[in-house]
C-alpha cells in the first residue's frame, strides 16, 4: 500500500458531502487520493489549497494518504469514484472517439459536472487531446451538431483512422459518425473488383474512400452538397493517395447525377432519413442488377411495410435488410439492399 504527504482540507463531518461536490466543481479534489478520516472531521486531498479556507473554513494540513491502488479504466467506473452516488444511474457509458477527440452526450441533471466528466475522461484516456459535448440539436443549411470544447485543446479538427485510410474531420463544419465504420467496411468487402460505384450524399467520402481502399480495381464517385464537406473529401482522397480513382463532385445530387452520363454497378445512399425521396435518381444511373445500399432509421414494426412500398413503387428487388446501428427504443438504421429489375 502506497501513501504519501499530500496537503488536504481538515473538516468537519458535518456538511462533508457539500464540500466535496463544490472542490469538485472548483478541480480542486486530487482522486488520485484515497478520502482521509480522523474523529470527527474528513480530510480532502487537494491539488490546489489557495483560498479554500477561506471558501470552506477548516485547516490546511499535510497527511499521509494511501494511493488509489486499483487502476481506473471505465469512464463510468472513474466517475463513481469523484462523483455523488446519487448520480451514478445518469453517469454516460460511452463516447464516440473521434481521431484523438471524444465527443460526450451529457445527459440532463450533469451539466454542471460536464468539465469535471471532461477532465476525467481526458484523465484516463491517453489517446484523446480533446474532449467535447454535442449540441442538443441539429442545426444550420447542412443540419450539423456542432461540438463545444470542454476539457483539452480548443480545436475541433482531427485525423480519424479506421480500415486502414486516414480522414481529416470538422466536427463543427461536417457529419460524421464513428459508429458506421463497421457497416463501411462491410459494404467494401460486397464490392467487385471492377466496379463502378456511386456515393450519394457522401460527406467528407469515408465510404468511397474504405471502398477503394479495399478493392484497388474499383473507381468510385461521390456526390455531395455541402462545400466545407467536399473540400474535406478532396483532401482525404489526396491524403490516402487515391486521386486516379476516387472522384469528388460538388452539389445536389439531383442536379448532378444527370450530368454524369454512365451506369453503376452499385450505389451507396448515405442519408439516415427520406433516403426513398432519391431513389428516382438513384435509378436514373442504374442498369438491370445495379445493387443499391439505402439507408432508413425506421422502427421495428415499420420494415416490413417499407420494404413493400419500396417494390411497389420502383423497379427493384428488396433481398435483404441489415441492421446498421441502434437509434432509439426499437429504432435502427436499416440497410435496404436492393437490386435494380
Amino acid at each position: 500500500m502506497t501513501t504519501n504527504m499530500v496537503k488536504v482540507l481538515k473538516i468537519s463531518k458535518v456538511g462533508g458531502e457539500k464540500v466535496r461536490k463544490k472542490l469538485i466543481e472548483m478541480d480542486a479534489l486530487d482522486n488520485s487520493y484515497v478520502l482521509g478520516k480522523t474523529g470527527n472531521f474528513l480530510l480532502f486531498p487537494l491539488k490546489k489549497s489557495r483560498g479554500i479556507v477561506k471558501e470552506f473554513g477548516g485547516k490546511i494540513v499535510d497527511r499521509n494518504l494511501r494511493k488509489v491502488s486499483k487502476p481506473v479504466t471505465g469512464l463510468k467506473e472513474a466517475l463513481g469514484k469523484i462523483l455523488p452516488s446519487s448520480l451514478a444511474g445518469k453517469f454516460p457509458r460511452s463516447f464516440d472517439q473521434i481521431g484523438d477527440i471524444a465527443v460526450l452526450e451529457i445527459p440532463r441533471g450533469l451539466g454542471k459536472y460536464e468539465k469535471v466528466i471532461a477532465r476525467t475522461l481526458g484523465r484516463i484516456n491517453p489517446r484523446i487531446n480533446v474532449v467535447a459535448k454535442r449540441a442538443e440539436k441539429y442545426s444550420g443549411k447542412y443540419r450539423i451538431r456542432p461540438i463545444t470544447v470542454l476539457d483539452g485543446e480548443n480545436r475541433s479538427e482531427t485525423i480519424h483512422r479506421e480500415a486502414g485510410v486516414r480522414l481529416k474531420v470538422d466536427l463543427n463544419t461536417v457529419y460524421f459518425s464513428p459508429r458506421l465504420g463497421k457497416e463501411r467496411l462491410r459494404i467494401s468487402k460486397l464490392v467487385g473488383k471492377k466496379e463502378k460505384v456511386l456515393v450519394m450524399f457522401s460527406g467528407i467520402a469515408p465510404y468511397g474512400i474504405v471502398i477503394a481502399k479495399k478493392n484497388p480495381g474499383v473507381e468510385v464517385w461521390n456526390v455531395e452538397w455541402n462545400p466545407h464537406a467536399v473540400e474535406l473529401a478532396e483532401e482525404n482522397i489526396k491524403l490516402n493517395k487515391l486521386g486516379k480513382r476516387v472522384h469528388s463532385l460538388s452539389g445536389d445530387v439531383r442536379k448532378v447525377i444527370p450530368k454524369l452520363k454512365k451506369k453503376f454497378d452499385r450505389i451507396v445512399m448515405v442519408l439516415p432519413f427520406d433516403n426513398a425521396e432519391f431513389l428516382v435518381d438513384a435509378l436514373m444511373v442504374s442498369k438491370k442488377g445495379t445493387i443499391i445500399h439505402m439507408y432508413s432509421i425506421l422502427n421495428e414494426s415499420e420494415v416490413d411495410k417499407f420494404k413493400v412500398k419500396l417494390e411497389k413503387r420502383h423497379s427493384l428487388k428488396v433481398f435483404d435488410v441489415v441492421k446498421a446501428g441502434a437509434y432509439g427504443p426499437k429504432m435502427w438504421r436499416y440497410c435496404f439492399e436492393m437490386q435494380s429489375t
